[in-house]
């Protein structure tokens, strides 16, 4: 993509740019934002680094690219983690400025910026980017600071300290100094402080004078003053003001015209402070005012709910066509027509339940043909919220004779404690959510993912190696995204779905089984991944260089040995990306599915439900205690745990909060997950033979198994939230078979006022090797 950098001057945006240029991607014109007046050096922005601001200028020389500028004339006024549009806010001044960029350069699609750990940047810069049409590139997103900071030095990032702001830190040891000689002291001070070793908490900034993409010259800084701002005797701040520089000029490949052609690019163009774009249109809730027009074509919509108390769930199931209709629903305009009739129907469903967008934590999106994935998405980012969207998960509905497109929609009553993971930069950490979806939602102590499907996160391709890469690679992406919500997915998971298609066969999900299996017990093999045999090789060249950093300018040669001694480097990883410990204690619900196609042609997608560390769901963290706690919260505590233990029915062996309770009937069979006045998943199967023998029956005792699940939980039907079944396509609707409405009946007998979403399917089954006919499930939850 082409794409345009955003350059603060320090190591982390230009690595970004190396990054970029790595994985195929073209920086066509850098954008900095300076203070307004120009002798400010350390403007007090939660957004931009300006110290160094009067050395920017030099990077169009050094890389022969037009500069663009802009003077902050706005306000940190909207400090909440997730940004919304904030007129006076210095993020417009950003806004303001890529779109003056896009404007001059209608070939940019991509914007490149260096964010390590703060969502508060992250989240800005994807905003700004989803209003003006542009990608985020964010290389360095969640990944390891001690070894991020040994590649960009491996990398020839050249880079001094121009501000420090740490204990340990001193003006005249350390500002000035080449971070490339630094590492073993700040590893040392990471361990001593708890510091971060790339300056992630504010301990340091840093100005680029040289990196691989200064292919024109180099920034020799002539002289410099340093500036004292807080004379504090554990944590001086201070900072580096550039006096005199020049550009050294690098010399060109023999008979080269780059450098001509550089010299002409290489202008420095100051946008005007009063120059803004157009108003954008607000995001916000949408209305479905923008969907496409045939989603006025009159289809058979089938609205089924289920009220719980706390949580409500909505399915709109669009009928199958009948044979000889104008409107074919797999083609493009099909799709897009019975996705946008589906979501209508829902949206006006939700004044009289109370209920908004805003409020979904999840939603299934069965469509009729995965070939049309990119009609289906317009269609559901006319309705779907582009601020903080629910998770969600998209397979291929089971070909049939009844149903054509199914939506179901899980919502919170109380959104209160509503929180989504909605990463939309490209990076090595996870695969984006670019779209109206998020990585995973959390509510009141419940994390739902997204489908993970086997895209490689730098690239967003997918990766090959066939079933058992792409396993790997969704259950690492998947572990990802739960350490950045705070928990531990192979500790904390509650119940997982695996899809397979059809191109994978039953061998497929043995070895997606196997795989899950050998990813809850720690012992995945990533080395199945193609790029991991690289990535083991930089670890290991990192941990061989550890300790090679020498002392800064001005130490003495015994300091300097003292330091890189005292501080060698390790590659422990940053708090925030070590997962919490916890102690699991229960076996999860798996449900295995059988769909025609996934997204992109995979052969797997996984979509786990997993409990957070901090709430009563699980138990206890390894690292805290009764005493820790205090008498009345450890009394608490105890108290809750003698309640679950005495509400456990009998047969359930699993001690502790959540348990696991199996029962098997004639023709059918059930397993649920429950915690006692909380929550219950609870699964019924009915095998293929006892539905041929007798579906009716076998049905209804499938489904008082279920009711039978949520009253053992102590819970009602009252709190059932959500409810499924999933049925074989070749079943539904054939001669002899149930019909949709049917199942809904059976279910309304056993679970009154639950009217659950039918799903055709392949095949499914509660293992990788079972082979049901049917199967329900049922979610009930009570804050």
């Amino acid at each position: 993509m082409k794409t345009v950098a955003l350059v603060s001057g320090g190591k982390d945006s230009c690595y970004n740019m190396v990054l970029c240029q790595q994985y195929g991607h073209e920086v066509v014109a850098l954008a900095n934002l300076l203070p307004e007046a120009q002798e400010t050096d350390d403007l007090d922005s939660y957004m931009y680094q300006t110290v160094g601001h009067q050395v920017i200028a030099a990077y169009a020389e050094c890389m022969g690219l037009p500069l663009y500028r802009r003077r902050i004339t706005g306000r940190s006024a909207d400090q909440r983690l997730v940004y919304e549009d904030t007129q006076g806010d210095e993020v417009e001044d950003l806004a303001a400025l890529l779109a003056y960029i896009k404007q001059q350069h209608p070939e940019v699609t991509a914007v490149a910026s260096g964010a390590i750990a703060s969502d508060y940047q992250r989240t800005r810069v994807e905003r700004v980017c989803a209003r003006l049409g542009l990608v985020s590139l964010a290389y360095l997103w969640h990944q390891p600071q001690a070894a991020l900071l040994r590649r960009m030095i491996d990398s020839n990032i050249d880079a001094i300290l121009v501000k420090i702001a740490a204990a340990g830190l001193t003006p005249r040891k350390h500002l000035g100094a080449r971070l490339a000689s630094l590492p073993a002291q700040l590893h040392a001070l990471r361990r001593l402080y708890g510091s971060n070793v790339c300056g992630e908490g504010g301990e340091y900034e840093s100005l680029t004078l040289d990196c691989p993409l200064f292919t024109r010259g180099r920034i020799v800084l002539d002289s410099w003053q340093a500036v004292t701002v807080s004379e504090d005797s554990m944590a001086p701040v201070a900072l580096l003001h550039p006096t005199a520089f020049h550009v050294e000029p690098k010399q060109p490949a023999a008979g080269s015209t780059a450098a001509a052609a550089g010299a002409a690019a290489a202008e420095v163009i100051e946008v005007p402070p009063d120059w803004w774009p157009p108003v954008a249109q607000q995001a916000g809730e949408p209305a479905g005012s923008a969907a496409p027009s045939a989603a006025k074509a009159a289809l058979d919509v089938q609205l089924s709910t289920v009220e719980g108390g706390q949580y409500c769930s909505l399915t709109a199931s669009v009928a199958a066509a009948p044979a000889g209709a104008d409107l074919d629903l797999s083609s493009a305009a099909g799709t897009a027509a019975a996705l946008s009739s589906a979501l209508r129907r829902i949206s006006d469903a939700l004044p009289g339940l109370g209920l908004r967008w805003t409020s979904s934590l999840f939603v299934h999106l069965y469509v009729p043909s995965m070939a049309q994935f990119g009609a289906a998405n317009a269609a559901y980012a006319a309705f779907l919220p582009a601020i903080n969207p629910p998770s969600r998960a998209t397979v291929e509905l089971g070909g049939n004779a009844e149903l054509a497109l199914v939506v179901e929609v899980l919502f919170a009553r109380q959104p209160e404690g509503r929180r989504v993971l909605h990463v939309q930069s490209i990076s090595e950490w996870a695969p984006s959510c670019i779209g109206p979806y998020s990585q995973a939602t959390r509510h009141r102590g419940l994390a739902l993912f997204a489908g993970q499907i086997a895209l490689d996160p730098p690239t967003m391709g997918i990766i090959g190696g066939g079933i058992d890469a792409q396993c790997v690679r969704c259950l690492l992406s998947c572990q990802r995204v739960a350490v950045a919500v705070r928990t531990d997915l192979p500790q904390s998971l509650l119940w997982c779905t695996v899809y397979c298609s059809d191109a994978s066969g039953a061998a497929g999900r043995q070895r997606a089984a196997a795989h899950l299996a050998a990813f809850l017990e720690g012992q995945l093999d990533t080395a199945l991944l193609e790029q991991q045999p690289q990535q083991l090789q930089d670890s290991s060249s990192t941990e061989q260089q550890a300790g090679d950093g020498s002392g800064s300018g001005g130490d003495s040669e015994e300091e300097g040995e003292e330091a890189a001694s005292d501080g060698e480097e390790d590659l422990e990883l940053d708090e925030y990306l070590q997962p919490p410990a916890m102690r699991p204690h229960w076996q999860p619900l798996l449900t295995f599915v059988t769909v025609p196609e996934l997204p992109r042609g995979v052969l797997v997608e996984i979509q786990p439900a997993a409990c957070l560390v901090d709430e009563s769901l699980a138990e206890d963290s390894s690292s805290s205690s009764d005493e820790e706690e205090g008498e009345e919260a450890a009394a608490a505590r105890r108290s809750r745990r003698e309640a679950a233990a005495a509400a456990r029915p009998a047969g359930s062996s699993m001690p502790g909060w959540i348990g696991r309770l199996r029962r098997t009937s004639n023709g059918s069979s059930s397993s649920s997950l429950w915690s006692p006045g909380r929550l219950c998943k609870v699964h019924s199967s009915i095998s293929r033979a006892a539905a041929a023998a007798d579906w009716r029956w076998t049905v209804r005792i499938a489904a008082s198994e279920l009711a039978a699940g949520v009253e053992a939980a102590g819970l009602e039907a009252a709190d059932v939230a959500a409810c499924k079944i999933y049925c074989l396509a070749s079943l539904l609707g054939s001669q002899g078979g149930p019909t949709a409405a049917e199942l809904r009946e059976a279910i309304a007998a056993a679970l009154p006022g639950v009217q659950p979403a039918v799903v055709p399917v392949t095949a499914v089954g509660s293992s990788a090797g079972a082979e049901a006919a049917i199967l329900l499930e049922a979610l009930a939850l009570r804050s």
